[in-house]
């Protein structure tokens, strides 16, 4: 069944969890996601503005609303970084039940302001809001995820939280988007510092190669939804390289390429799901 973002981080309060947020971008990507939920976890399906271009925003609302009508656990259908508002305004039309206006790049006040008109028009038809404070880098890896100069300050979370009226509050603690180059070092303190600042679910974005228990730690401190992207993605290519390594059949069926991609993302998936319940 489909909610909305306020509604399943509720529950992720009530159980001092964190829901898992993980990137879509066609059929075999929600397929995974759902069956690694496997009516046991909620879970939320993110789709990003650049993946417009790939597959219109309008038909992954279709597709998704199509397999929400036959699944039991709540299901969040999030439209993720977007920087356009009139994508915001497809997205909604369209059904998304949350998005994200990412305004990170802008100074406070104008992030502020931009954030808090994207949040009144959403919530006017019952749509979460996500926003961003503190540097992260690009989507795709690139460019640098800074110093803790750009990190999140608990003054600032709080300016912003309650300048917005945002559900969900991304922040920057040394967490970075793409693979990471080293063992990757959260500021877990500042973290706790934020926590107690504001009083809205905080996520964290960027998590493929943090470790287990640093997420689990971070989830203790106050994490509520944590984004996964990159891991499941190149699990799913490597796994789909070595099928087609091993395979000398003249006939072989797209399908079956992708039904390996799909059954390693959804074992990925699935871990992941099983570190972000605590209990």
């Amino acid at each position: 069944m489909l909610v909305n973002l306020q509604e399943i981080l509720r529950l992720a309060e009530e159980h001092h969890c964190a829901i898992g947020s993980f990137n879509v971008y066609n059929v075999e990507s929600v397929q995974a996601v759902l069956k690694a939920a496997d009516g046991r976890h909620p879970v939320i399906l993110a789709f990003g503005e650049k993946y417009d271009a790939h597959m219109p925003l309008e038909a992954m609302a279709a597709l998704v609303k199509s397999y929400a009508e036959s699944t039991p656990e709540p299901v969040v259908l999030h439209l993720d970084h977007t920087k356009q508002e009139k994508t915001i305004l497809r997205a909604i039309r369209a059904g998304f039940t949350s998005v994200m206006f990412d305004g990170s790049s802008l100074p406070l006040l104008e992030n502020i302001r931009a954030t808090a008109e994207i949040t009144r028009m959403a919530h006017l038809v019952s749509v979460s809001v996500e926003g961003e404070l503190g540097y992260l880098n690009e989507e795709d890896g690139s460019g640098d995820p800074g110093d803790p100069r750009s990190y999140t300050t608990p003054q600032d979370a709080q300016a912003f939280t309650e300048g917005t009226g945002i559900d969900a509050l991304a922040i920057s603690i040394g967490n970075a988007h793409g693979l990471y180059k080293g063992t990757p070092h959260l500021d877990l303190e500042r973290l706790s510092a934020i926590a107690k600042a504001v009083d809205t679910p905080l996520v964290l974005h960027g998590s493929s190669g943090i470790p287990r228990d640093t997420l689990q730690e971070a989830i203790r401190r106050g994490i509520r939804k944590i984004n996964i992207n990159t891991e499941v993605s190149t699990s799913g290519v490597r796994r789909a390289r070595a099928y087609l390594a091993a395979q000398d059949d003249p006939n072989l069926r797209f399908e079956q390429v992708t039904e390996q991609a799909e059954a390693e993302m959804t074992e990925v998936v699935r871990e992941y799901l099983t570190w972000f319940n605590l209990q």
